[in-house]
């Protein structure tokens, strides 16, 4: 379905500098954009949603929710395996760390692995 949308010169430009960057067309271009909105705005409910919409970006992109919903499209994947042999007194030790904190044991996980690459750099 076609569309008749305005869009300012700085964004027009910057579609098409994205477009010849990706050898996409600036239609390809737009349409992973919006995919990429989508999966960012999918969690929000009707009241969020029309907030996000409704309100100036300036205000709108300090909301919490919508921070971290942008940061997990922020982080870059990395497929590792990370399988870790624990001690299944270990095991529940943590799963009662991450039930109390209100956390997964992945979470967990990821945190550690983030302090130990920060201490590296």
């Amino acid at each position: 379905m076609k569309r008749g949308i305005c869009i300012d010169q700085e964004t027009a430009t910057w579609i098409y500098s994205l477009s010849r960057l990706a050898n996409l067309s600036q239609n390809g271009v737009i349409k992973r954009l919006l995919q990429v909105a989508h999966g960012t705005l999918a969690p929000f409910d009707d009241a969020g949603l029309r907030r996000i919409l409704k309100e100036p970006w300036s205000e709108v992109r300090k909301l919490p929710a919508l921070s971290r919903q942008m940061r997990k499209q922020d982080r870059g994947h990395l497929h590792a395996v990370s399988a870790t042999r624990l001690t299944s007194i270990e095991k529940r030790a943590l799963h009662e760390f991450a039930k109390k904190n209100r956390t997964t044991m992945s979470a967990l996980q990821r945190q550690a692995i983030e302090r130990i690459l920060a201490k590296e750099a």
